[in-house]
């Protein structure tokens, strides 16, 4: 290491998974929020593609937002504000990233279409824009990650792993 080169720590935080089974009602948002506290950047990981399912699984942040609704403006500002990067991976990710003309479009681009709000004005419309206005609001900063399945096939993706550990046996 050179001298203008300095080490970064990290620390990763792996929380479990939205609605466990067997726990109280606030027992998710509970960890979602000690999550964001403690946090920098916020990884949101799925299966899959961005469609209205995951976005749904995120109804996590509306009770957030109904609990800090009970405070006030500044407090929830300051809250806001301390709110970490957000990033959310899609694996198995199948699509192609194009905009409704055929135009390609990034991965980012592809996130912010998602959370555009949706068209209607029926409580079911509101209850869809709710969700993305909260993510939108808390999270300042968004990007996306697309993982492709690495093989569609299983037996090809025990054919992969027998092969790397051939190899690392030969090294």
């Amino acid at each position: 290491m050179t001298n203008n080169q300095q080490k970064t720590k990290i620390l990763v935080i792996d929380t479990e998974g939205i609605g466990a089974y067997n726990e109280e009602e606030n027992h998710d948002i509970k960890i979602f929020l000690i999550a964001m506290l403690l946090s920098s950047y916020f990884i949101y990981n799925s299966v899959g593609n961005i469609d209205e399912m995951a976005i749904q699984n995120l109804s996590l942040i509306i009770n957030l937002g109904k609990h800090l609704q009970k405070s006030n403006e500044k407090e929830f500002d300051d809250l806001i504000s301390v709110f970490p990067n957000f990033l959310w991976v899609v694996r198995d990710f199948a699509l192609k990233l194009l905009d409704p003309m055929g135009n390609p479009i990034t991965s980012k681009e592809y996130l912010e279409n998602a959370l555009r709000s949706q068209k209607g004005m029926s409580e079911t419309a509101e209850n869809k824009n709710r969700i993305r206005r909260l993510i939108t609001s808390f999270f300042k900063e968004r990007d996306c990650a697309m993982l492709v399945r690495p093989l569609q096939n299983e037996k090809e993706i025990q054919v992969c792993l027998r092969k790397i550990e051939k190899n690392q046996r030969k090294n």
